[in-house]
């Protein structure tokens, strides 16, 4: 008689859970506000196993992302494990990276934000998540990447600072019922546009998908994650139209 394996599900979704400034998301999910209790609805219909969400305001101790799993927990969707790693948006460089003259503005941080944490990624898990096993890629230098397609005029002081990941690159180990690992590739791209004539944001767009690609081979150091894996997250990239 075969085996009959357990069906899992698993989703990616761009929640639009920021905010203009820091705490302001956690205000507006304790007050029930009705774009995030909207988004509590629309992850209450999709009822997956494992949810990765993009364009989420980091906090440090996740108080935001505990009202959100509170919110879905009062529908009757619990997700009693969570993961919430500092995003690279808003990470200041110290450096005049769009060449406008000014520093210190959200386009001279690491990825685009008006603040640190604007913007990043959370997992919200009915399975446990191996948190010993999670890789956080995110500060990986652009300039390192194999093949990378970094403008060749970037300055020196540029290329020894820029990280690749806008939000960020994790790979996300959760625990399956039988005991095995299922790995999360999780990331949050830049959108190639908002730029010039050197394409800067439509490479790094390239270069983060292009990153998983170099991991999965071998061509980085760092050991690539077993499988089975499932790649997600926002990519800003369509394979058919746009500038990408």
């Amino acid at each position: 008689m075969p085996a009959l394996a357990e069906s899992l599900r698993i989703a990616t979704y761009n929640a639009d859970l920021s905010r203009s400034g820091p705490g302001l998301l956690l205000l507006d999910l304790r007050k029930g506000a009705e774009q995030p209790m909207a988004v509590v609805q629309v992850l209450a219909a999709v009822d997956a196993d494992v949810v990765l969400l993009t364009g989420i305001d980091f906090d440090l101790r996740a108080e935001a992302l505990a009202a959100l799993a509170e919110a879905l927990s009062a529908a009757g969707h619990a997700y009693p494990y969570r993961l919430a790693l500092r995003p690279n948006t808003g990470i200041a460089t110290g450096l005049d990276l769009d060449g406008n003259g000014a520093m210190g503005e959200p386009r001279d941080a690491q990825g685009y934000g008006r603040f640190a944490g604007e913007g990043g990624m959370a997992v919200l898990s009915r399975l446990p998540i191996d948190l010993a096993g999670v890789q956080d890629y995110s500060a990986f230098l652009w300039a390192d990447l194999p093949g990378a397609l970094i403008p060749p005029d970037t300055p020196a002081e540029v290329r020894a600072v820029q990280r690749l990941s806008t939000g960020g690159h994790w790979a996300v180990p959760v625990i399956l019922p039988d005991g095995g690992r299922l790995t999360l590739l999780a990331y949050y791209a830049t959108p190639p546009v908002f730029d010039g004539p050197e394409d800067r944001n439509g490479r790094r767009n390239h270069d983060e998908t292009a990153f998983w690609l170099r991991l999965l081979a071998g061509d980085l150091p760092f050991r690539p994650p077993p499988g089975p894996l499932v790649l997600l997250g926002q990519t800003n990239l369509d394979p058919a139209d746009g500038e990408g």
